[in-house]
């Protein structure tokens, strides 16, 4: 046996020992961080002049759109509406295989409801082999495609799928969304050197690009999020070091309490997201208050494509959903994301319809990827070249002892 489930379980039930012991505490410090902001209501201007200056904070950080209680209860649902929505997977590059390269599969849906409902679910499989698909190049040196730079791509396309799969079918008048499953930023490009920026990035933005010019609200879900960036700003309304008016912010590296020997007064926040917060702040439907990421990338490379978030209460849940900066600021753009997202997470019992089904027409199963690699097999030998596994490859196939 692989796993020593015996060994396993014990560590299990000190875990959940130490997690049941810490949920008195924990609703503690969520009790408090809830004051904090409630103390701070009308005053968003103020901490988001904060944020700014805290460039040598140790958090993420958002500024506030929205008052900090704003509570939005769910906007009508149209009767009539449509929507597209993308997932991906991939196959990452295969170098104990017989031929080096990759597959992205992208899943696709459009949904109409109303007096004439339609319905399209597809995947588009891309195989990746040429020398420009497998490498990105400055003319000096080749970056490979694989591990998380293939990530981005796949990722990169789900969004360009998406402004295509919505200039082809959300070309009535009926209210419609363009639907993401997670992050509408592109982390794994953040850092990223500027010829896979240009690259990889480029392309995803001009999808955006589309996406805005065609007046169709572009929204990502993100199922029990985990981000911090509303909390950053909590840190900051508990941070000694931060005075506004004179111009100082948040630096952690010179932290005035670890300097006299203390625990740091925003320490109460470790360890909780905004979703812990906004699960007691919002009944069934309701979203909280708009923010801006102030994470650096989001500044400086999305331009009006600018990632702002909500919380909204769906179920048990709170879910996170993003949206550009260009649907953040439409109030009417903003209201059909809400009603629309809520009403497919209603119909898909918690989670968003269009997302599930693109998830399963996406998802590359284990017989698929067997019947992919024993194709690119065939295929080789029939051509009569060398198709060779690598040994490696090979124990895995065979196993003995």
């Amino acid at each position: 046996m692989a796993l020593d489930v015996m060994l396993l379980a014990n560590q299990v039930r000190d875990m959940t020992k130490l997690v049941v012991d810490g949920a008195t505490e924990r609703r503690r410090r969520r009790v408090m961080v809830q004051q904090t902001i409630d103390k701070h209501v009308g005053h968003e201007d103020h901490w988001n002049d904060a944020v700014v200056l805290s460039e040598r904070a140790a958090w993420l950080m958002a500024q506030a759109s929205e008052s900090f209680d704003t509570k939005r209860d769910l906007p009508v649902v149209p009767s009539d509406y449509a929507l597209v929505a993308t997932d991906g997977s991939q196959l990452d590059v295969e170098r104990h295989g017989m031929a080096v390269c990759y597959l992205i599969n992208i899943g696709q849906v459009f949904l109409q409801y109303g007096t004439t409902p339609s319905a399209v679910l597809q995947s588009q499989p891309a195989l990746g082999y040429r020398d420009d698909e497998l490498y990105i190049s400055d003319g000096m040196r080749r970056i490979a495609i694989e591990g998380q730079l293939l990530n981005a791509k796949r990722d990169a396309q789900e969004g360009i799928v998406l402004a295509e799969l919505s200039a082809k079918f959300l070309t009535n008048n009926l209210p419609s969304i363009a639907l993401q499953d997670g992050t509408l930023m592109r982390w794994n490009l953040a850092n990223a050197e500027d010829v896979v920026q240009t690259t990889l990035l480029d392309p995803y933005l001009a999808a955006l690009d589309q996406l805005k010019a065609q007046g169709i609200p572009v929204a990502s879900y993100i199922s029990r999020p985990r981000s911090p960036e509303m909390m950053g700003m909590v840190r900051m309304m508990l941070c000694p070091d931060v005075n506004v008016a004179t111009k100082k912010g948040a630096n952690c590296d010179r932290c005035s309490d670890v300097a006299a020997g203390r625990q740091p007064s925003c320490t109460p926040c470790n360890d909780l997201a905004d979703a812990d917060i906004y699960g007691e702040r919002l009944r069934e439907g309701q979203r909280g208050p708009i923010y801006l990421s102030m994470a650096r990338a989001n500044r400086e490379l999305y331009r009006e494509h600018a990632i702002h978030f909500f919380y909204l209460r769906v179920g048990n849940e709170i879910a996170r959903v993003e949206i550009p900066q260009w649907v953040a600021t439409d109030p009417q753009l903003c209201d059909r994301v809400h009603a629309l997202i809520y009403d497919q997470a209603m119909r898909g019992q918690g989670y968003p319809v269009a997302l599930a089904r693109a998830h399963e027409q996406a998802v590359v199963k284990a017989s698929d990827r067997r019947i992919f690699l024993d194709m690119v097999t065939q295929m080789l030998q029939k051509s009569e070249l060398p198709a060779l596994n690598s040994r490696k490859r090979d124990s895995k196939e065979f196993q003995t002892l």
